[in-house]
């Protein structure tokens, strides 16, 4: 009578907990979907990439104009959309994520730094006579992909690409060259403003630190005398 009695309360427990347990990560995975993959709301990432360029004497004081352009069609860094429907073809939100300040700006400012540090004096304002580098921000795109949903949390794969232009000119000469980094993330967990921003940099600060790294720039920009 005691076995009998007591048996179908242990297995009555054993359900409940398998059935909480079940309960907390269907909520957890519809946070994750209801999260847009991260953020669940429109923000602006600061824009500061790293770039690392010795000091030396390679400009020898040579005045150098430096502009910079942003020819992206799509000012938006990221656009992402939830998997879960209003419609059959609407999304319950669209996360935006936007730079803080003028991207153009940003990157003026670290080029310029970079080639001070190489012994040029870098100006914005010049003439035709000054050789000249304008950098065009062609793409800085951030793109999410949901992974495998066969688990509890759902894998998260973050494309970032950032492509830039470098028209230099001298006199009547001139160089062209394009310089990009494509970097992937793939994360099991919220991805957040911050990796967001971190990601975001990174591969922005690559980019840029492929024209200090250059040779053939370089070597355009300062002619060996004969």
């Amino acid at each position: 009578m005691t076995n009998a009695t007591n048996s179908p309360e242990v297995y009555s427990g054993s359900r409940f907990r398998k059935s909480a347990y079940s309960l907390i990560w269907t909520i957890l995975g519809i946070f994750i979907l209801l999260s847009g993959f991260g953020c669940s709301h429109d923000h602006k990432i600061n824009l500061n990439p790293e770039v690392f360029v010795p000091v030396s004497n390679i400009g020898k004081g040579e005045r150098l104009v430096v502009r910079a352009n942003d020819i992206r069609p799509q000012k938006a860094i990221s656009k992402k959309k939830s998997d879960l429907k209003v419609t059959s073809d609407r999304s319950i939100n669209t996360v935006t994520i936007y730079a803080s300040s003028d991207v153009s700006d940003t990157v003026s400012e670290k080029i310029m730094e970079g080639f001070e540090r190489m012994g040029f004096h870098p100006t914005k304002h010049g003439n035709n006579s000054s050789p000249m580098i304008i950098v065009e921000i062609k793409k800085l795109q951030l793109n999410y992909q949901q992974g495998k949903m066969g688990i509890k949390i759902p894998e998260i794969h973050a494309a970032m690409e950032t492509i830039i232009r470098v028209r230099a000119s001298r006199g009547v000469h001139s160089f062209k060259n394009i310089y990009s980094t494509r970097m992937t993330k793939s994360h099991r967990m919220l991805t957040g403003e911050f990796k967001n921003e971190r990601l975001i940099n990174n591969s922005l600060s690559m980019a840029i630190q492929k024209v200090f790294d250059d040779p053939e720039l370089l070597r355009f920009l300062v002619p060996a005398k004969s």
